[in-house]
């Protein structure tokens, strides 16, 4: 049986069926072409793309959109010499590109939720009624610090930012991949009885400042930000997992992005 980009897409669509609005389409390619090779990746960023493509990549799956909006729009960026560079190599290659975000996230459990567990190896932690909440052993003594460290060695970050006490004691955590505004972090830590919140990214002028604030008040709260990338990427592994078992026939590579920001 011939396995063409749609077989694919189907294959990622079914667990939640088809949604009636998303970003997650195909950004370029036929639908109807023949795939022998996938390369999975969080963002598609123009040297990953050439990675895949020299790797022999039919079909890219990427978490993050390509054009740097999230409805990854180009009339905006008609004759921005760095778009169309970009797009022209995109089509030049033939590659086909499928954004996966709504999907992977409305999967239950969220996909990339807990791909980062799994990687963290914080899956016994989580609750399971509720696995953005991370319960830590009783008799254990944690602290924001030690947490800081655990995230350096599991996802290979060198930097972070955090608000707050580094030696306060850590007995409840929230982790809230990705980006998912401040309004989502202020409810998620006000609402729960957490010390500490990890976040991909935010803006600075809102969640950290919450936190700042409750640290002002004498309350035992605190923030880590690893980074948007990092906060996720380690969740596709998820669908490399998925469709390798699904298509044993297929050549399925991961392909990790630089990171974007040095911090100096």
């Amino acid at each position: 049986m011939t396995i063409t980009v749609q077989t694919i897409l189907d294959h990622l669509i079914e667990p939640v069926g088809l949604l009636p609005s998303t970003v997650d389409t195909l950004k370029s390619g036929r639908s109807d072409a023949q795939v022998r090779k996938i390369a999975v990746m969080f963002m598609t960023t123009y040297a990953s793309i050439k990675e895949a493509v020299e790797l022999g990549a039919d079909l890219i799956i990427t978490h993050e959109p390509t054009y740097y909006n999230h409805m990854d729009e180009g009339n905006w960026l008609a004759g921005d010499l760095v778009y169309e560079q970009k797009r022209k190599f995109i089509e030049e290659s033939g590659v086909a590109i499928f954004r996966l975000h709504d999907y992977v996230h409305s999967y239950e459990p969220d996909g990339i939720l807990i791909g980062m567990l799994k990687a963290l190896e914080w899956e016994a932690l989580a609750d399971p009624a509720d696995r953005n909440m991370l319960r830590l052993p009783d008799g254990e003594k944690y602290s924001v610090r030690s947490i800081v460290a655990h995230l350096k060695s599991k996802l290979g970050i060198e930097h972070m930012l955090v608000v707050g006490d580094l030696e306060q004691p850590v007995s409840n955590m929230g982790l809230l991949p990705g980006a998912s505004g401040g309004r989502s972090h202020i409810q998620f830590l006000g609402s729960r009885d957490i010390d500490l919140l990890i976040v991909g990214e935010t803006s600075e002028w809102e969640t950290n400042e919450y936190v700042r604030d409750a640290v002002d008040m004498g309350l035992a709260k605190a923030l880590i930000i690893t980074g948007h990338q990092k906060s996720e990427e380690a969740g596709m592994q998820t669908v490399v997992n998925q469709l390798r078992s699904s298509f044993p026939e297929l050549q399925v590579e991961f392909i990790e992005n630089s990171l974007a920001v040095q911090r100096i």
